[in-house]
């Protein structure tokens, strides 16, 4: 090095591999073709998912 520069290591951190599901998983909706990612955990596509109501501090959001 020269003098002035900077010099650096690598990021400390995990090393796992990330989880992954399967591969050639299809949407499990009746007549959706879409191909889940392996690391998706669901069930169906963005398209096809249930909606979800999120509770926020006990109270429920209509």
């Amino acid at each position: 090095m020269t003098e002035g520069s900077v010099g650096a290591s690598g990021l400390a951190g995990s090393e796992r591999p990330s989880k992954a599901y399967g591969r050639g998983r299809v949407c499990q909706e009746p007549g959706c073709e879409t191909r889940l990612s392996q690391y998706n955990n669901g069930k169906f596509c963005a398209q096809h998912e249930p909606m979800v109501v999120p509770r926020t501090r006990g109270r429920k959001i209509d």
